[in-house]
């Protein structure tokens, strides 16, 4: 077992540190004040970005269906051939989700609103309207992608109520807003002229079915199925809100509510920081001097040691 430390000893190591610390004060004070100086700098020099949010909710159309799923019953299977689910809808408000987050859907949005000058700002000549760089070096939309969902878009699902929030963070916050509407409009649009192509494509080859069959009770379930995709498409062309309905339109917010920096916490954060890495600093110097009370016993030579 080794020899039991001497409290005393433990005592002197504390206040030796405490005296390192006292000695050297005004390289802690120093320290505290480059550090929260610079932090205040970058706090009030950064360009402020402001958020903005869209609050959606799936929009809970039945697509159609209404009551009628309850009549086709045993035309489970036609149904289903058709492209026709009977159950939960859940399965297109995430494919809805899944179109805001898609790559192309994104950089068409980008495309269309002539963003890459606006993320890629350093690159572009404002006065000559053009890229101030080599083709080769000029930001091409799968950057200008990268750039919108890593740094700009967040979009946000709560399993619990269900509640979808879009958020765009940009410096101008009228934009900011906008975008976040135009982009759930864009996703309603899309998403509804897919519904209205998927079901002129299954009423297409319903026709074409209906019209190969003789047999009246086929012929009949075929007009059900028919009715319900009919229904289905007049709703997905009518519906504004086809995919999802907004709860909460984003609004720009307010000039002084910005998002980041936080200013305020940055400060406070290099203050407690600039605290910290001038003791440490100062703990390193007496370390590296042997100030600390390990030097104040002399060690014992490996002669006593063997002795015992």
């Amino acid at each position: 077992m080794g020899e039991p430390i001497d409290q005393s000893e433990q005592d002197i190591q504390l206040m030796d540190v405490v005296r390192a610390l006292l000695h050297r004060w005004p390289w802690i004070i120093a320290s505290t004040i480059l550090l929260t100086a610079s932090c205040a700098i970058f706090a009030f020099t950064s360009v402020p970005i402001y958020r903005a949010t869209a609050v959606i909710v799936p929009a809970g159309v039945d697509r159609g269906l209404g009551s009628l799923g309850a009549s086709l019953g045993q035309l489970g299977g036609l149904a289903s051939l058709v492209g026709i689910n009977l159950a939960s809808q859940d399965a297109e408000s995430e494919e809805a989700l899944a179109v805001l987050r898609s790559r192309e859907f994104v950089e068409k949005f980008i495309h269309d609103k002539e963003l890459l000058p606006r993320f890629f700002s350093q690159l572009w000549d404002q006065s000559k309207q053009e890229w101030a760089v080599p083709a080769t070096k000029q930001p091409t939309l799968a950057k200008g992608f990268k750039y919108l969902t890593r740094r700009v878009l967040t979009v946000a699902k709560d399993k619990k109520t269900g509640l979808v929030n879009v958020t765009v963070d940009w410096r101008d916050p009228a934009e900011a807003a906008d975008w976040a509407n135009e982009l759930v409009a864009r996703m309603n649009t899309e998403m509804r002229g897919r519904a209205v192509a998927r079901s002129s494509a299954y009423i297409a080859y319903l026709e074409a079915e209906r019209g190969a069959t003789q047999f009246v009770e086929t012929r009949e379930a075929i007009n059900k199925v028919m009715e319900a995709q009919i229904q289905q498409r007049m709703i997905a062309s009518v519906s504004q809100d086809y995919a999802f309905r907004i709860v909460d339109k984003a609004m720009p917010p307010d000039a002084d509510d910005i998002w980041k920096p936080r200013r305020v916490r940055l400060i406070a954060m290099g203050f407690v920081a600039g605290g910290l890495l001038g003791c440490a600093l100062v703990l390193m110097f007496a370390v590296v001097r042997g100030e600390f009370g390990v030097s104040r016993q002399p060690a014992k030579g490996w002669g006593s040691n063997l002795g015992k």
